[in-house]
């Protein structure tokens, strides 16, 4: 019986298109569309298949038999249940880049569909269960939905692209801070020894959306002040402790200024952000695309001298990218307070 069902199940995927690609899978369900990122040896990496695939999905899917959308995660994976974009394929995109080019423009295979995906949103149920902790771009596909289900409440978000020396397209980045503030967005930049909870963050979401003007220029403020501590090579206060982001790159600087712009224009134009003109754009993103250039080199040096001293990094980073595991669960080095 089992097998007539998974039969009837692909013939039903293969008229529709929706074949499986590495690192996706597809299930229809009663008006219902599970995607299912899913390579557990990678910890559910996302790969540019998967991405390109489910853009097309997502391009077409008013003209598909369904009327909600389920994006899931192989919890084969163990603990991590993305971990993030999958290196060898961001490493093989940033090579391609020419200098000047913008690595995370709106061509962007993974930009292009979280931003189709938020779009969909708008006016299709779509909904993210998450069981196992999230890494960068993991974060991002996840907050992408109008739903997120947590299963666990030790689930963790991480955010190392500023530790790693990867900066972080603008649209993306002003989302999530959208949905869960500049002071925990800029707080999981700069370390993971504080842990952001996903379930927290989820409860504080009403907050965070009804925040006065005044109120997101405050939080806004806090992540400022980190990351202009980033640009100085200051060590950056949360709470009463105070953390330093090491600069295995020679890109921190740029990045922390891409950041800082990107704060502000957030607060400047809020909701609008989708709608600037190509020049704001062009201004916001010139210290990003700076450190875009050569992205991939820097991220093999990085991610190599991460190997080297993985207690530097969230054991769950290190452990996406087979680092191996940790004693610790610290990332960032932690100074005392300046006097």
């Amino acid at each position: 019986m089992q097998h007539d069902v998974n039969f009837q199940q692909e013939a039903k995927r293969a008229m529709l298109g929706l074949g499986d690609v590495a690192g996706l899978r597809y299930k229809a369900d009663d008006g219902v569309l599970h995607v299912i990122v899913s390579d557990p040896p990678n910890h559910n990496a996302l790969t540019k298949a998967a991405t390109d695939s489910l853009y097309e999905t997502l391009r077409r899917f008013h003209e598909l038999p369904f009327d909600r959308l389920e994006i899931a995660f192989d919890t084969a994976s163990g603990s991590v249940a993305c971990a993030g974009l999958n290196l060898h394929d961001f490493e093989a995109a940033a090579r391609r880049v020419s200098p000047g080019e913008d690595l995370l423009g709106e061509n962007n295979y993974f930009v292009r569909v979280t931003q189709l995906l938020r779009e969909l949103g708008r006016n299709v149920p779509t909904m993210a269960r998450v069981e196992g902790h999230l890494v960068g771009a993991g974060v991002e596909l996840a907050l992408s939905c109008r739903e997120v289900v947590c299963a666990r409440s030790d689930i963790k978000i991480l955010m190392p692209h500023l530790r790693i020396g990867v900066p972080y397209h603008t649209l993306g980045l002003c989302h999530m801070a959208g949905l869960i503030g500049w002071d925990v967005m800029s707080r999981a930049m700069v370390t993971d020894a504080i842990p952001v909870l996903l379930s927290e963050v989820l409860a504080d979401r009403q907050r965070i959306e009804r925040l006065t003007a005044a109120e997101r220029i405050a939080d806004a403020k806090i992540a400022i002040d980190r990351m202009a501590a980033v640009f100085q090579g200051r060590p950056a206060r949360i709470g009463d402790a105070f953390f330093t982001v090491e600069d295995r790159t020679g890109e921190t600087r740029n990045i922390a200024e891409a950041h800082l712009l990107q704060i502000l224009a957030h607060v400047a134009f809020a909701d609008e952000m989708d709608d600037l003109s190509p020049a704001l754009h062009e201004i916001i993103d010139a210290p990003r695309v700076r450190a875009s250039s050569r992205v991939g080199a820097r991220l093999a040096e990085s991610i190599a001298a991460h190997r080297q001293r993985p207690k530097r990094l969230n054991r769950h980073f290190s452990k996406a990218i087979g680092a191996g595991e940790e004693t610790s669960d610290g990332e960032g080095v932690r100074v005392s307070m300046p006097n």
